[in-house]
């Protein structure tokens, strides 16, 4: 039996001839399987088939699966299988992740009005797994659509749209996300289409793909989540408490081995099948089976992550056995070194896994000989790189040898796999290209983005402009943010949102008072208090009330909408970063509390000193606020502190910033140059030492001894 018909049977573009054929594959599932004969069982198929023979044959235009959330199969989304049980089980059940909470109070916040959502980990940390069991609990009823390759987007977008329009919601799922990226993946119109059609993207991705991924777009709009390799001790102890009442060896084992292994890398066999090749390059071992692994994974570190023809390994894995005289080692024949790298271990994967007419890696292996060796450019031999330059004809493929290049500091490769490209005029490339080379040749960074440019792409002129903000020329930045603000790029219009300090000058009946002259040798008084005056906090006070209650009544109107600057403009929340513009209204309820709590703090003789992260925004747009009323509406300010004594620290801004706040890190993200360092993963983010600027975090107390009364209620 053909692997095509097999293949054309799963893709429904012909039925088995006959159900004795159907029958006979059946009986060979179960025995490559390891499941007892009867398994599956042969009536429910015999009827299944039947019925398919009835109905009229449908013309398959496209690829993209399209059917409901609750209809999904983990293992057909590419969630790891595990050694399958006798009872035919070939996933354990699912202990709760740490995230969990965290992420489907996500996906449920964006269910209606759409967004993304990013899961970022090692190889077989349980990225997939955790989605699939997050989006099945929260989103059952959407629509789940499915590309099986970066070139059936348009389909998968189209799908989405129609889906829209029919008033159904949608899940467009792109594991390994990074497929989905670069020249041929979604474009700015697809983003676009996609949220207009309020769709739900939920993702995966490599920690050490989505280090090095240039900026991107959808990743942009993403919240991340992490999935840890190592489980935590209180997800272990989850899985304790799920043994003592139903045993599964499998798990049993992936406990006993946590403290140096993930529980889902064991169970999916990683490190069994990482120490069976590292011990096959021997005498009487299966030295050519394992210089066919080490082909495949170089190949495949190169950017060829696509399966590769069984050919091109047989010519390349020569030079893979060990030792000079390859002969003296007696390497195995050919057929038995195949067999041996693609036999299932337990029945749950092998060392390199048949797709479609070629073979890849087992993505876990990667990760393993990267954690062991790291990137260099010495990692992957000369020969390769040709061999991923001569065979990667696709635009896709051109895109993921430059990051690969890219990755191991080998840009001399990765010029040469986008120069056909950018010789062609992509404009793709062009940017990409300048990304690329913006660390290491900023005069040549400048020179691609330039004619990124010139095609009339917007992202890059911001782009543009986070170059010469970190070259310190932040005048021609600020120029060209306001360029890409113009065109209509979002996180530079956000940034002339950014809350300041009105430093036009005080209208003469406002004017503070002249400071008392002192005498040189006057001692500075210790007692004497240093921080904003009586006047300027009535007037901060009255401005935090006006936000909160015009906070509060635009959310009685806008809900869960999404915001930004342009139609969707609404006052207070459209001012705040654009990583907030499309939380929940439950979200912007706490919100506006942190307007009303840093009121009733100065009504309560206190300083407004914030305790979390979404007060600190609070008090920074009420300072904005406060000092433009005191410029622009002197009878209102004067009737608000009518009966407090003028002092000549009045209306000093500054001085409230410096002795309220810690520090300002929560302005970075007005920044684009920053964009993406409420990220742990953000090189910018250890060296700065942040902390609580993802959106969920806004709210969690800077100390314990400072929080306030969870309990103490909403004002409206």
């Amino acid at each position: 039996m053909s692997t095509s018909a097999i293949s054309a049977w799963k893709k429904a573009e012909r039925l088995p001839s006959s159900w004795s054929a159907l029958r006979s594959f059946l009986s060979a599932l179960e025995q490559a399987a390891a499941l007892p004969p009867g398994t599956l069982d042969r009536r429910f198929w015999e009827r299944l088939y039947k019925r398919a023979q009835s109905e009229p044959a449908v013309a398959h235009h496209s690829r993209v699966a399209v059917f409901p959330v609750q209809d999904a199969d983990p293992l057909e989304l590419r969630v790891h299988r595990a050694r399958t049980l006798k009872n035919g089980s070939a996933l354990p059940a699912y202990i709760a992740r740490d995230i969990d909470p965290a992420l489907r109070e996500a996906l449920s916040r964006i269910s209606d009005a759409g967004g993304v959502v990013l899961l970022v980990g090692d190889s077989t940390a349980g990225k997939t797994r955790c989605a699939y069991e997050a989006m099945t609990a929260v989103l059952p009823d959407h629509l789940l659509i499915v590309p099986p390759h970066v070139t059936d987007l348009p389909d998968a977008v189209g799908a989405a749209v129609r889906a829209s329009r029919s008033a159904m919601p949608s899940v467009l799922w792109l594991n390994d996300m990074e497929q989905y990226l670069g020249p041929d993946g979604l474009t700015l119109n697809d983003i676009r289409a996609l949220r207009r059609a309020r769709t739900v993207v939920l993702g995966t991705m490599r920690s050490r793909i989505r280090a090095d991924l240039p900026s991107h777009e959808l990743v942009r709009l993403a919240e991340e989540f992490e999935v840890k390799r190592l489980w935590s001790s209180p997800e272990l102890e989850r899985v304790r408490e799920h043994l003592r009442t139903r045993p599964d060896d499998r798990l049993r084992l992936a406990l006993e081995q946590a403290q140096d292994f993930g529980v889902a890398e064991t169970l999916a066999t990683g490190p069994q099948l990482w120490r069976e090749l590292h011990s096959a390059s021997v005498v009487e071992g299966n030295p050519r089976g394992a210089a066919l692994v080490w082909t495949a994974i170089d190949l495949a570190l190169a950017g060829l992550t696509e399966p590769q023809p069984v050919e091109l390994l047989r010519e390349l894995h020569e030079r893979y056995l060990p030792g000079r005289n390859k002969q003296l080692i007696a390497p195995e024949p050919f057929d038995v070194a195949l067999s041996w790298a693609t036999t299932p271990r337990e029945a749950v994967t092998r060392l390199l896994i048949p797709e479609g007419e070629g073979l890849k890696p087992f993505d876990y292996l990667l990760d393993a000989h990267l954690r062991d060796r790291g990137p260099s450019p010495d990692l992957i031999p000369e020969e390769i790189w040709a061999v991923a330059l001569e065979r990667g004809a696709h635009k896709h493929e051109r895109f993921s040898i430059a990051l690969a290049a890219h990755a191991n500091d080998r840009m001399d490769i990765g010029r040469r796999a986008l120069q056909p490209l950018a010789d062609a005029g992509d404009v793709d490339t062009f940017r990409t290209l300048g990304l690329l080379y913006e660390r290491t040749d900023p005069e040549e960074a400048v020179h691609w983005l330039q004619r990124a440019v010139d095609a009339g792409d917007v992202l890059s002129l911001r782009l543009m402009g986070n170059l010469h903000f970190r070259k310190r020329n932040r005048q021609t930045a600020s120029t060209w943010y306001e360029r890409a603000a113009e065109a209509g790029d979002e996180v530079s219009q956000s940034y002339y949102n950014y809350p300041g300090v009105d430093r036009r000058p005080v209208p003469n009946e406002l004017a503070p008072p002249a400071a008392p002259e002192t005498e040189p040798d006057d001692e500075w008084d210790e007692d004497r208090e240093y921080g904003p005056t009586p006047r300027t906090l009535r007037v901060l006070e009255a401005a935090l009330d006006i936000l909160a209650d015009y906070a509060h009544d635009v959310l009685e109107e806008i809900g869960d909408r999404a915001v930004d600057l342009g139609d969707n403009y609404a006052f207070v929340f459209s001012d705040m970063p654009v990583l907030t513009w499309r939380q929940d209204a439950e979200w912007r309820r706490r919100m506006v509390r942190c307007f009303d709590d840093l009121a009733a703090d100065i009504r309560a003789g206190q300083w407004p000193q914030p305790t979390c992260t979404g007060e600190e925004m609070a008090l920074h747009i009420a300072i904005d606020h406060a000092s433009s009323m005191v410029v622009d509406e002197p009878e209102l300010v004067a009737s608000i502190v009518e009966g407090l004594e003028p002092h000549q620290a009045d209306w000093d801004w500054g001085l409230c910033i410096g002795v309220l706040f810690e520090d300002t890190d929560v302005l970075f993200l007005y920044e684009p140059w920053a964009q993406g360092i409420e990220d742990s993963d953000h090189h910018l983010n250890p060296r700065m030492g942040v902390a609580n600027l993802q959106a969920e975090d806004w709210f969690t107390p800077f100390y314990s001894e400072r929080a306030r009364d969870p309990n103490r209620g909403f004002r409206r």
